[in-house]
């Protein structure tokens, strides 16, 4: 027994010595691994990383000049940048290809891949930059941008002529900026926000992620889509044949379902470029000529107040401006005689007037002087918004046929002013004119279809988009039935939850509507202004999907009312009669629904703007993960990785 157990203790001792002896070996191999490793972490990873570190703040700072350039309209400086920053991101794009090895790691591996796409970003932006300045320079004296060639536009003929060989002279250069704008939309389109944190330190990452994804996808869709358009300037402008236009005046101080109550209308002709302002008046001496008597619809019967018929004043109902102005077209017509054709039909709010007079300064006309500064009066809204209240609202002890005839004198001066403006100004014009275009200020209906279509495609025209099933939609359209205009005040503010669960989409949203201002004494007798009622009457409607549910709806005073129309679920409510929105107070509204939309591995959100609002300021929260607060000016699509 004895001698087993010797000799099982000797093996034992044998083995232990074996493993002994490898243990040094096997701490060699391991140490051999980590210096292999930190030799691998700092000459693939530390280095690099400091030198990239070094290139980027030198790239930083070139950005920040380039910035700068462009803010003063320094065309040749703006090159100089570009050249250096073509030069930085080849510098940066050797270092960054030296952190391969630590970037094929598989926790590296996603922020490496978002890298390379930054760079690819940066790469083709730098091109796209290049391929603009190639096209607007031959214009840039014209834009008044530093460093352009004295030219001789200088009569409104010459240069609405000039302006339109500018537009015709970008059109070659649009598939090639397209073609990088979209490779720039999907290079971005694959970083992940979602991987990065919300903040680190005093700089916000996610949501700068998200807003540039958002901006460049609308900058793609802007060119694709805006093309067609840009290829019919001269068609626009009359260079082949006259056209002629038939212009709505919206006062979006008593808000419509178009964009605001319909005041006045003008008529004007273009042709080679030249505009000749034509016949003018207020929207009551049109209906006077129509004397209706078609009793008026549900809407009207059931918020307005003592509108027993139809007038052409209360005709924009539908949110669908091409439905609203074929109806204005239409009922013009029959008041005419039939004498007239035109070739479009243009919509534009006080917004546009506000804005273009900003950049001009001021605005002087036969009917009076006009600028943006703040008046008391109004609580502070800008002089030409009283201004024009004032002139076509105010308390009248006699009949005044043509109170709102002010409207053409007015445009007169506006387009004389605008095309006659020193150079300098000539950029920021036309950049607010696409913004008010963006944010619906101004909207055109073509009675061609081939043109209505192009005018479609580029957003222009107003219309409710026919959305795809797999895309959620929401429109929030108010009307004001008040009679007054107090939406001169009213601002409002959007919180929305969405939470998707088994492909179903369900949507809380409250609406809030703020009026600061102090109420108007509206006694008609003692002759002052009556902006802002008492009162505030709001007819409110969702725009849902096809096949979306209600679950319930608060703040109104009726029972909601469901039906389809413009291929959307329509959920109806009104405020106003019971209780209402007064001055110095707010009202809120909310409803709950399950969406009619399919909802697959990313959602997709589409949020159209109504004409003639304000900016909104909107609380999205998707899943439970809030998104970065944003004011609600433009159509807007959310995309949402689930």
């Amino acid at each position: 027994m004895d001698l087993i157990t010797s000799a099982a203790n000797t093996k034992l001792g044998q083995k232990i010595k074996k493993k002994s002896s490898k243990l040094p070996k096997i701490f060699l191999i391991i140490l051999i691994i980590i210096l292999i490793l930190v030799s691998v972490l700092f000459f693939f990873g530390y280095l690099p990383a400091k030198e990239l570190q070094n290139q980027l703040n030198a790239t930083k700072s070139e950005v920040n000049t380039l910035q700068q350039n462009i803010n003063d309209k320094d065309l040749e400086q703006v090159k100089i940048r570009i050249t250096n920053l073509k030069n930085q991101t080849g510098l940066i794009e050797n270092t960054y290809n030296k952190l391969k090895i630590i970037g094929s790691l598989p926790f590296i591996n996603g922020y490496y891949q978002d890298g390379k796409q930054a760079l690819s970003i940066a790469k083709n932006g730098l091109e796209t930059g290049e391929i603009l300045i190639k096209a607007i320079e031959p214009y840039s004296d014209f834009l008044g941008i530093k460093g352009g060639a004295a030219s001789s536009q200088e009569t409104t003929e010459d240069r609405i002529a000039f302006l339109t060989q500018s537009i015709e002279g970008l059109t070659p250069y649009l598939d090639t900026i397209e073609t990088k704008m979209a490779e720039i939309n999907t290079s971005i389109s694959k970083i992940n926000a979602s991987r990065y944190p919300e903040q680190l330190k005093d700089y916000q990452i996610r949501s700068n992620i998200i807003k540039a994804q958002d901006l460049i996808s609308q900058a793609y869709t802007l060119v694709k889509d805006g093309k067609p358009l840009l290829a019919k300037t001269s068609w626009l402008l009359g260079k082949d044949s006259p056209r002629k236009y038939l212009m709505i005046f919206q006062n979006d101080g008593e808000l419509r379902p178009s964009g605001g109550f319909w005041t006045a209308y003008s008529t004007l002709s273009v042709s080679n470029g030249k505009v000749t302002p034509g016949s003018a008046s207020n929207i009551y001496d049109l209906d006077d000529k129509i004397n209706s008597k078609v009793p008026a619809p549900r809407l009207i019967k059931s918020y307005h107040i003592n509108v027993p018929y139809l007038n052409l004043r209360d005709s924009n109902l539908s949110p669908d401006f091409p439905t609203d102005a074929k109806i204005f077209l239409e009922q013009y017509t029959k008041a005419m005689g039939g004498k007239d054709k035109f070739d479009a039909i243009v919509a534009i709010d006080t917004q546009l007037l506000v804005d273009m007079v900003a950049v001009l300064g001021k605005l002087d006309t036969r009917v009076g002087t006009f600028t943006t500064n703040p008046d008391k009066r109004c609580d502070g809204c800008p002089q030409i918004i009283y201004e024009m209240q004032w002139m076509s609202g105010r308390p009248r002890n006699y009949i005044e046929p043509n109170r709102k005839d002010f409207m053409n004198p007015l445009m007169s001066s506006l387009l004389a002013n605008v095309m006659g403006s020193e150079k300098s100004k000539m950029g920021a014009i036309m950049e607010t004119f696409f913004k008010d275009i963006n944010q619906k200020h101004i909207m055109v209906y073509f009675p061609d279809e081939k043109m209505q279509e192009i005018g479609d495609l580029a957003n222009i025209t107003g219309k409710i988009y026919n959305t795809d099933k797999s895309i959620d939609y929401i429109h929030l359209n108010d009307a004001n039935f008040a009679s007054a205009k107090s939406n001169i005040f009213i601002t409002q503010k959007i919180n929305h939850e969405i939470n998707i669960k088994n492909g179903v989409a369900t949507h809380k949203i409250a609406v809030t509507y703020t009026n600061p201002a102090a109420g108007s004494n509206c006694n008609l007798e003692k002759g002052d202004l009556c902006l802002n009622a008492s009162t505030y009457r709001d007819l409110f409607r969702f725009y849902t999907p096809i096949g979306s549910k209600l679950i319930k709806m608060t703040g109104s005073e009726i029972d909601t009312v469901q039906y389809e129309e413009l291929n959307k679920q329509v959920f109806e409510g009104f405020y106003g009669n019971k209780f209402g929105l007064n001055p110095k107070s707010n009202l809120k509204t909310s409803i709950e629904y399950t969406s009619g939309a399919t909802v697959g591995d990313n959602y997709t959100l589409m949020l159209q703007k109504q004409p003639g609002t304000k900016p909104v300021e909107y609380n999205l929260t998707i899943n439970g993960q809030k998104q970065p607060i944003f004011n609600w000016v433009s159509d807007k699509t959310i995309k949402f990785s689930l």
